[in-house]
């Protein structure tokens, strides 16, 4: 227990700062927890280290440390299960998913345990709460990939695979026919970023996370993305504290009907501007735009 608390604790602290990346913004501990959860209750909470590993299975994905550091924490068996759950972020996405296909019948049984897990939690959040702009064709195709996923890998845990199959089920009626979502029999609140209704104003914040210093060339390279796509936009340097330091960004404010053109905006933004994410305002209510989207 005390081993397990430790890795929570540990985990807590490397995605402090991190969010899912759907309308609710939930804090990402969120999600290690509820795949830490399926994995014990499937397992009957037998196996400290694919425990530990459920806990910090983004860790080395996600956030900057290394698996050596892991493996100096934990041992080099859970740092291992991690490493077979970390995707090579260097690839583009779709190259990253035909590998994670590809490669999913070759992990270890307990690779595949925590897969599954983290699979049933992504496939419950775009039900409850999808990532902005994300279609009901683009949900129904992220489904097919975690059936193929799943299907690659099958024979770890009899209990995981049952609840995927019932939980692949269940998304994709909530998702064609807008029924109603449960998760393990409890109704649950479907939380989405509203259009606009109106002509709204909305706020992109760059965060600068790298702490560069911004120059005219950031601020003309800002002003000429938004302008190719938006008549018009009141931009500003400003100063803001994230992750407990002070940092120049840069603000713009656009009236728009279209809360997707926003959201491709902030995606773009990402990419030129190598942020992992840009935060949107849309009435007073703040949410991270991340390039890659992935649930």
């Amino acid at each position: 227990m005390t081993e397990l608390t430790r890795a929570l604790a540990f985990a807590a602290e490397a995605h402090a700062n991190q969010r899912r990346k759907g309308a609710a913004q939930e804090p990402y501990i969120n999600h290690l927890i509820e795949v830490l959860d399926l994995v014990a209750r499937a397992t009957e909470g037998d196996d400290t280290d694919l425990l530990i590993a459920a806990t910090l299975h983004d860790v080395v994905e996600d956030t900057s440390l290394s698996a050596a550091e892991v493996a100096a924490a934990f041992g080099e068996r859970v740092a291992s299960i991690v490493v077979e759950n970390s995707d090579d972020m260097s690839l583009p996405k779709d190259e990253r998913r035909r590998h994670r296909i590809a490669a999913m019948a070759d992990k270890s049984q307990a690779a595949r345990i925590v897969k599954m897990a983290d699979v049933i939690s992504n496939l419950r959040a775009i039900v409850v709460s999808p990532p902005a702009g994300w279609s009901a064709d683009r949900k129904l195709g992220y489904l097919e990939g975690c059936r193929q996923l799943i299907d690659a890998g099958r024979g770890a845990n009899a209990t995981l695979e049952a609840l995927f199959d019932q939980t692949a089920h269940d998304v994709e009626c909530a998702i064609r026919d807008q029924a109603a979502f449960e998760i393990e029999g409890h109704a649950v609140a479907v939380r989405h970023l509203e259009n606009a209704v109106g002509q709204q104003v909305h706020l992109i914040y760059l965060p600068n996370t790298g702490l560069r210093t911004l120059t005219e060339t950031d601020l003309d390279a800002f002003c000429q993305i938004l302008a190719r796509v938006f008549p018009s936009a009141t931009v500003q340097q400003a100063d803001a504290i994230y992750d407990g330091r002070r940092r120049p960004i840069l603000l713009a404010r656009i009236r728009t009907d279209s809360t997707d053109a926003i959201v491709a905006m902030a995606q773009r933004l990402c990419i030129t501007f190598d942020e992992r994410f840009v935060g949107v305002e849309v009435d007073g209510r703040y949410v991270r735009i991340y390039a890659d989207d992935t649930a």
